[in-house]
């Protein structure tokens, strides 16, 4: 009777420190400022605002083309700045100061304020889209650096936040199979929406702290892999729900569709990988072609199908082979915007796509090559070092997380097979002891009301499989939030976090029964 009264004594206790640490975070995060998402959008229409004006272009036409550039959610401003110009009569100067009066963004609305005193005392309005480009880029660098920061932090609580639901579930596992918990269906439904929340909630702060990044462009024409990934979706997918369809209606084990999806999920993963990581070295070659490029084209005066002639194919790295077909179609005659359309597309690069466009566009207005191939690498090279900065907090959450799911899920399976058998046994030798003559009886009944919780087992065994699951879909997600890049990825961690999760449900029960084996 001890051990029976200790025991919820214990659950209490432990329920009542659970209540005051999760109110104690819920506290921390209602006065916890989740860091904004960064974004680079203004920092790269400030990049082809300066690029264009090189080519000392009117001021009407400097807010025409940036009014145009849609990709950007800023340009739309400077669309209506060019339209109360243009249109109303109003002057360019009085344009920015209304609008700057009528937004809500604390830096737009200084942006175009300090425009407005720009344009109204007679600056050259590109010495001041130069010195504003640079500045942003300073500010855009400092937030990024930032966020990556706000983000490992995150990284950190949310391992710490998973290990502690596992010990939770496992805690109750184990309680349940000490003491007899009444309304046990209640309890597994309560703990159930809780760990939802809580997973939730860990993804959405991980989320809004995560800069917001645009890797990889949504043009028509894509690299060879992201190629290779429309069709092989176009297979896998469908054959894939079909034969879970035929899965679940025949009543096929958990495990057998986990390791199911992961069969069809992980080579369309595996491509996505290859392409991101392809991306990556693109992206990092890029800022040195384009200087080099610009800098040839500029200081010798000949346009830039020349200048590639004379660029020396070795320094450029991984973009070698896009280079030289752009300078085989450029040389063939072929419309010079088909050419750089086709070797942005074939990247597959968002960063490839803004910043080629940025230096075409201002090199057909006019402007010097050399100069603007240096404002487009330096903004270029900026976002690379930052993403080398990024990668190296989700390369080590990325490792930690898969290892850290193959732990948990493993520990709730083995914990949860134990309990089985250890009921199983102590079933067996209830029914031994009641088949016998004598006073053995009393002993059995205590082994039946304290351990023996073989009704529980299917209930106990629906909520080990639903939290594996809700650990599957969240590690799944959160080291493809933490890494960023294209959402194609998803199907690699999840096809990886989902094979895990089946294999440990298939090799776990087999460890246990070699090497747990109770003999009556």
């Amino acid at each position: 009777m001890n051990l029976v009264q200790t025991v919820p004594n214990l659950n209490l206790n432990a329920a009542k420190q659970g209540v005051e640490v999760y109110f104690n975070l819920a506290r921390k995060l209602k006065n916890t400022k989740v860091v904004d998402r960064v974004n680079d959008d203004m920092l790269f229409l400030l990049t082809y605002m300066a690029a264009i004006s090189t080519a000392d272009i009117e001021r009407d036409r400097i807010f025409d083309y940036a009014g145009r550039q849609k990709e950007y959610d800023a340009s739309k401003y400077f669309k209506q700045v060019h339209i109360l110009a243009s249109k109303w009569g109003y002057e360019y100067a009085k344009a920015c100061k209304y609008i700057s009066q009528k937004l809500k963004d604390i830096y737009l609305s200084k942006f175009f304020g300090r425009m407005a005193n720009i344009l109204s005392s007679g600056e050259p309005e590109k010495n001041f889209l130069k010195q504003e480009k640079i500045t942003r880029e300073e500010i855009y660098s400092n937030e990024y650096e930032r966020s990556v920061e706000s983000l490992k932090k995150w990284t950190d609580g949310y391992t710490a936040l998973m290990v502690s639901v596992t010990l939770v579930v496992t805690i109750i596992l184990v309680s349940v199979m000490i003491y007899n918990i009444e309304n046990m269906g209640t309890i597994v439904f309560l703990l159930q929406i809780l760990i939802i929340f809580i997973n939730g909630l860990a993804l959405y702060i991980i989320y809004k702290a995560a800069p917001a990044e645009k890797k990889i462009h949504a043009l028509r024409r894509k690299s060879k892999e992201q190629e290779q990934i429309k069709l092989l979706s176009r297979i896998l997918l469908p054959l894939g729900a079909v034969f879970l369809i035929v899965l679940i209606l025949r009543g096929a084990e958990l495990k057998f569709i986990m390791l199911g999806m992961s069969f069809f999920t992980l080579p369309i993963g595996f491509l996505a990988m290859v392409d991101d990581r392809k991306i990556n070295e693109r992206d990092s070659s890029y800022p040195a072609f384009v200087k080099t490029l610009g800098t040839l084209a500029g200081t010798t005066g000949i346009t830039i199908r020349s200048a590639m002639e004379n660029l020396d194919r070795e320094t450029i790295g991984s973009l070698k082979p896009g280079v030289e077909e752009l300078h085989s179609g450029l040389s063939m005659g072929f419309k010079s915007k088909l050419c750089w359309e086709k070797f942005i597309g074939e990247t597959g690069s968002e960063l490839i796509n803004r910043c080629s466009r940025i230096f075409t566009d201002a090199v057909e207005l006019g402007g010097d090559p050399a100069e603007i191939g240096n404002i487009v690498s330096n903004s270029s090279l900026s976002i690379v070092l930052l993403r080398m900065k990024r990668q190296l907090v989700s390369s080590g959450f990325k490792g930690l997380a898969i290892t850290l799911h193959a732990v948990m899920v493993g520990l709730l399976i083995f914990v949860m097979e134990i309990i089985s058998r250890f009921s199983g046994l102590v079933s067996r030798m209830s029914e031994s002891y009641m088949s016998m003559e004598g006073g053995m009886s009393g002993v059995s009944g205590i082994g039946m009301s304290i351990f023996n919780v073989a009704e529980s087992i299917p209930m106990l065994y629906k909520f080990t499989f639903s939290v594996i699951i809700i650990l599957t879909i969240s590690n799944t997600l959160v080291v493809k939030i933490v890494e960023g890049g294209g959402n194609y990825k998803l199907f690699f961690y999840g096809g990886l976090m989902s094979g895990i999760s089946g294999l440990c449900m298939i090799l776990i029960p087999q460890v246990v029964s070699r090497v747990f084996t109770f003999q009556i």
